[in-house]
């Protein structure tokens, strides 16, 4: 989040990204907004500024765990996810809470996460995530090659809804993120949500 890309501070993106999806995809009725620690934090300031809804810290993370959507296998994912969070029951118990993240890739995580917020109490799941559906494959380095690995690709939101088994899903638009950043649009890569890859690559006709 210190970070700048195109001289643009990273956190103060991401916290438009965080209004801009309390606009878009707002939680009606919640008690609480909680990030997901720490890529969600930023974001869902800006959902608890423009929306009204208190930010809590309802989740802690494990800074000894690395990330979870990168392992080679998705038994060290689920492993990783078990220990990578606590839950502070006495700030989600009897609560509608609406939780924002940075993405969902494969949705194994979040699944385990929305269990593991109703198991601490929590009376409502609202997830919030602060980019576009995830559902064309990287063809530049990040771990997510293949259509069929990407929940986007092969659901709706509704289905996702229900796979994940939360109360409500919402994404943040595209047109809603890049309106978000004050750097020439047509510079940035949006290859993993509108399928449209700016660079030239072996293999391309299989995405």
């Amino acid at each position: 989040p210190d970070s700048k890309i195109f001289g643009e501070s990273v956190h103060l993106v991401r916290e438009k990204f965080g209004r801009q999806l309390a606009i878009e995809q707002p939680v009606l009725g919640a008690d609480i907004v909680i990030p997901v620690p720490d890529s969600g934090n930023s974001a869902a300031l800006g959902f608890s500024q423009q929306s009204g809804i208190p930010l809590e810290a309802g989740i802690i993370r494990n800074h000894y765990v690395g990330r979870t959507f990168i392992q080679p296998s998705q038994g060290i994912r689920d492993f990783k996810v078990r220990v990578k969070f606590n839950l502070v029951k006495e700030v989600l118990k009897g609560k509608s809470v609406g939780v924002v993240d940075d993405s969902i890739v494969r949705g194994t995580t979040s699944k385990m996460r929305v269990k593991s917020l109703r198991q601490a109490g929590a009376k409502e799941v609202h997830l919030r995530i602060s980019c576009p559906p995830h559902r064309f494959p990287c063809a530049y380095g990040i771990d997510f090659p293949t259509k069929e690995e990407l929940i986007a690709n092969l659901y709706s939101d509704e289905e996702i809804r229900k796979y994940l088994e939360c109360d409500s899903v919402g994404y943040l638009s595209l047109e809603g993120m890049l309106k978000c950043v004050s750097y020439a649009k047509e510079n940035y890569c949006t290859a993993c949500w509108s399928g449209k890859y700016p660079i030239p690559f072996e293999g391309a006709g299989k995405f």
